[in-house]
């Protein structure tokens, strides 16, 4: 009874709906461990500062707000 009204409901999706729900159910059938659950296999790490000494011109009006945003800034 499950399955048909996973089917029924999917029909109803746009195309990018039905695409995100086939990849929640791969997901799902991905076997985790709780030594594996919540872990990525690829590690981002982040620098920060990484322009520093790149920055050759800023304008001196860098902090005021242009005049056409000024009525939506109180």
């Amino acid at each position: 009874m499950v399955y048909d009204t996973i089917i029924e409901e999917a029909k109803k999706l746009p195309e990018e709906g039905q695409e995100k729900v086939l990849n929640l159910i791969y997901a799902l059938l991905i076997p985790q461990n709780d030594n594996t659950r919540g872990k990525t296999s690829k590690t981002v790490t982040r620098r920060g500062n990484i322009l520093a000494g790149k920055l050759k011109y800023m304008a001196d009006d860098f902090d005021e707000t242009p005049e056409c945003f000024k009525e939506y800034v109180g």
